[in-house]
This record gives structure tokens, sequence and C-alpha cells, in this order.
């Protein structure tokens, strides 16, 4: 991945990140898109896993300069907060579902990004070593040219 497209990605991540909190933090994001939920009704099952494997895919894509540690602790504690400003924006609630969920949708979504990632450097490794069965050049023969 070139430095451009890396600066991509993290911006795409961090306008994800920007919708993302709008979409958890809005009393009633489903009327953006004309959804209509019943009262208390939320998206459902899945939700908040799929937002977050979003997030963890992204974040491992931006490939972000900072200690991995550093960025599970913000990630998680985002997952968090997340959650817990939904208790100050009625009529969200604060549920312990949602909260598993952000959290296996990170897991997930980072374990993924790590494992393409891999896949790709192995292949190019792969690809480098086309040659490997091929015996290495004779010395004697550089020395005649």
């Amino acid at each position: 991945m070139t430095e451009r497209t890396r600066w991509i990605v993290r911006l795409v991540c961090l306008a994800y990140v920007a919708f993302l909190t709008l979409l958890l933090v809005s009393p009633d994001p489903a009327r953006w898109f004309g959804l209509w939920f019943p009262r208390g009704g939320g998206g459902g099952i899945g939700v908040h896993f799929a937002t977050f494997l979003t997030l963890g895919v992204l974040v491992g894509a931006s490939r972000i300069p900072v200690r991995t540690s550093v960025l599970i602790v913000l990630l998680l504690s985002y997952a968090i907060g997340m959650e817990l400003l939904q208790w100050f924006s009625p009529p969200r609630t604060v549920e312990l579902k949602d909260f598993v969920e952000n959290l296996l949708g990170l897991v997930v979504g980072i374990t993924l990004w790590r494992l393409a990632a891999h896949q790709t450097i192995g292949a190019a490794t792969t690809a480098d070593d086309s040659h490997a069965d091929e015996p290495p050049p004779d010395p004697a023969d550089e020395e005649e040219h």
C-alpha cells in the first residue's frame, strides 16, 4: 500500500468514526434514512457487531502509527464510551448485549484485517521466491564476462 493510499484509508476511517459516533448518540438515527423501528426496538441483533467490525477493518487497514496496546485501549474506550453516551440520549439505552457486539466486532474486524494482510504479504513473498528452486548463479560464469 502506498503512503498516499494509506492516508486515504485513514481519512475514510476518520469519516467513518465521525459518522458512527453520530449514529450511536443520535436519539433516532433510523429517521435519517426513512426507517422506522418500534420504540426501543433498535436496529436488531448484529447491527453493533457489523458497524464495529467495519471499524476494526478500517483501523487495521489504516495502519495508524501507534503501539498496538495503545490502539486497543483507544478502541475499547471508544466502544465503552459510545455505549455509555447512549444513556444521555433518550430514547437510546445502554445494553450489555450492544457492548459485547461492539467488542466482538472490533476483535473480528482487526483479526480479519491481520489475516488478509498476512495472506497478501505471504503471496508477495511467494512470488519473490519463484526462483527459489533454481540453483544460485555460478561465480565462474560471472568472471567470463
